[in-house]
């Protein structure tokens, strides 16, 4: 059975709640982002629909959760979220446009940052990870892919659930500010230097993973979310995908999680709120 509210169901899927009943009061709140409408949920759990920065950056903040806290994590990793695919994206182009500028790669840039685990709730430091997993958003083409950096092996892993020739090559080149400017950022610190050898700034090799379960519809972030999570616990992806199942689970589990903590005042502490000033008793 689909999510846990009751749905009106038209066939514009963006009407699909009468008028005043789609807030969320008070919001839920996931650590980096609150939902505040029921129509987060629906496009979380029904197929064919695109899930947007929002969903994704949620998931993933819980997947580095779930991977900086588990007590016998099976492989080290992050994550980033959708703003560092937008900032990498963004000083890439002005490093092309200025011919390969190296003075914009700085140790005060936001990236330098993420590496250093600082930019986002549940970051880590990236040279105690052994793989970072990128949220990719091919804007030319509305779709989503998911990118895993192996550090020791200084080589991009690309995940497609799209692949055709065109699709695949437009890919690799939304990878490429990942691969070419990585390197650089990484040769900024001490701890990426192997035997006090400097780091080699050739860009790292984009390799698609083949044979992967491909989409039908509009479920390419729903695909990212579930190539990410059989990744960090190490599980083979089947060459079958049920979307509308992960899409149930995704949405049942977010879902009574925002009830778990709104009923019992739970809080994590990277997700609580900022505590005001003490106040002084007179």
């Amino acid at each position: 059975m689909h999510l846990v509210v009751t749905l009106l169901l038209l066939h514009d899927k963006d009407k699909v709640y009468l008028k005043g009943k789609d807030k969320i009061v008070p919001p839920f709140r996931f650590g980096v982002e609150d939902v505040a409408t029921k129509m987060w949920f629906h496009k979380l759990a029904y197929p064919g629909q695109c899930l947007t920065n929002s969903h994704l950056d949620i998931i993933f903040y819980y997947l580095r959760k779930k991977g900086k806290y588990a007590k016998e994590p099976k492989v080290k990793f992050t994550t980033t979220d959708c703003l560092f695919f937008k900032t990498i994206h963004a000083l890439y182009e002005k490093f092309i446009a200025q011919k390969k500028n190296l003075s914009l790669i700085t140790a005060q840039h936001a990236i330098a940052d993420y590496i250093r685990g600082r930019k986002m709730l549940c970051g880590s430091p990236w040279h105690l990870c052994d793989h970072v997993l990128f949220i990719i958003h091919m804007e030319t083409e509305s779709h989503w892919i998911l990118g895993r950096l192996n550090i020791e092996e200084r080589r991009m892993y690309m995940y497609n659930s799209l692949s055709t020739a065109m699709k695949d090559s437009a890919a690799i080149k939304a990878c490429q500010p990942f691969a070419v400017l990585l390197p650089h950022f990484f040769a900024l610190f001490d701890e990426f230097k192997k035997e006090n050898k400097p780091v080699c700034l050739d860009p790292f090799e984009v390799v698609k993973v083949d044979g992967l379960p491909q989409q039908t519809s509009n479920d390419c972030g729903c695909f990212v979310a579930s190539f990410a999570e059989y990744f960090i616990d190490m599980k083979p992806i089947p060459p079958i995908f049920d979307v509308e199942k992960h899409r149930d689970r995704l949405a049942v589990l977010f879902y009574k999680y925002a009830r778990m903590k709104e009923l019992d005042f739970i809080d994590s502490e990277d997700e609580a709120p900022p505590k005001g000033p003490k106040k002084n008793l007179s």
